[in-house]
């Protein structure tokens, strides 16, 4: 789903995806391995090189019909040191990196 809105300093994405899937999708992004510091995972190769950081937090499984689990993660990303439109162009790279096919 894609933002609709301006970001402020702090998007947070409720997402499904495992802790791999995720780190591919943020290879994906920087073009290189995700380096993963205290503060969650360095973004600013694909943001200016500006400080940008974002953190993956396991939230419970989404359970549907009793049978089909899907993991869940509450995802968000640090965009204090970056002025609106920066934050518009890094935000449509991440989102498009984790689109998934709808109908």
């Amino acid at each position: 789903m894609y933002t609709t809105k301006t970001p402020g300093a702090r998007v947070e994405k409720l997402m499904s995806f495992t802790r791999t899937e995720f780190e591919h999708g943020l290879e994906r992004m920087l073009g290189a391995k995700p380096v993963l510091g205290e503060k969650g995972y360095d973004l600013s190769a694909a943001a200016f090189d500006i400080p940008v950081t974002c953190s993956f937090d396991p939230q419970p499984d989404a359970v549907l019909g009793g049978r089909v689990r899907l993991p869940r993660v509450k995802v968000v990303l640090d965009f204090s040191r970056l002025n609106t439109e920066e934050r518009l162009v890094v935000l449509d790279r991440f989102e498009k990196v984790f689109q998934r096919g709808g109908g």
